[in-house]
This record gives C-alpha cells, sequence and structure tokens, in this order.
C-alpha cells in the first residue's frame, strides 16, 4: 500500500516527465517550423525572381510581331516603343537602363540617414 506522501511524489514526477516531454515536442515542432521557414524563404525569393523576369520579359515583347519574319522587334518590340533613345546617347538599350535604375538606386541608398551608428558598420564607412 502507498502512502500519501508517495502518492504526491508520483505525482509530481508524472506531471514534471509529461511537461518535459510536450515541452520537448514543441522545441521539435518548433525548430523544423524554421528550417522550413529558412527553406520557403529561399524558395519564395526564387519565386519572386521567376515572376519578375517573367514580367518583365512579358512587357517587353511584341505579340503583334511574327518571331519567324522579325525575332528581334518580337522579343524588344514592346521595350523599344516604351523607352526611346534618349537625344544624349548614340545607343540605348536594357542594359543601360538598368544600370541607370541601379545608379539612381545606390544614389537614393547613400542620401538616406545611417541606420546604424557605430563607427565599424560598413554603412558608416560607404557614407563617410
Amino acid at each position: 500500500r502507498w502512502s500519501r506522501r508517495e502518492i504526491c511524489l508520483l505525482s509530481g514526477l508524472v506531471f514534471a516527465a509529461g511537461l518535459c516531454a510536450i515541452l520537448g515536442c514543441i522545441l521539435v515542432l518548433k525548430y523544423l517550423a524554421l528550417e522550413q521557414d529558412a527553406y520557403c524563404l529561399e524558395g519564395c525569393q526564387e519565386r519572386k525572381a521567376f515572376t519578375k523576369a517573367s514580367r518583365f520579359i512579358a512587357t517587353n515583347i511584341d505579340p503583334t510581331i511574327d518571331p519567324c519574319k522579325d525575332f528581334y522587334s518580337f522579343a524588344c518590340g514592346g521595350w523599344l516603343r516604351r523607352h526611346g533613345i534618349p537625344e544624349d546617347k548614340l545607343i540605348y538599350g536594357t542594359i543601360a537602363a538598368i544600370g541607370e535604375q541601379n545608379e539612381e538606386k545606390l544614389q537614393r541608398l547613400v542620401r538616406q540617414p545611417v541606420r546604424r551608428p557605430y563607427q565599424a558598420s560598413a554603412e558608416r564607412k560607404v557614407k563617410d
């Protein structure tokens, strides 16, 4: 026959063991979820890049032109219609346009205030 004290200790031990098992399961599930999130972020970034690239290509083609007759106009006709050659340039293409966009982004980033004020930050070194 078990004494009252032994029953209380055994109940406490069973409760503590159950609580440890539940916490262990929660930690394992949390770890697995973090791994899946990290994987999803990579996959999600790639999907975003593919979507952006496909949208860029779709807006730059000219579907009114037969690609078998004039592939260049088919592939680049939409871009040529939307972007004229600037008067100060002899040639102008997507590479030059992307270069200008990158230059504008860099200028915007340099003009923003420094978010990391400590001296060793790369942001501080670039802006100083």
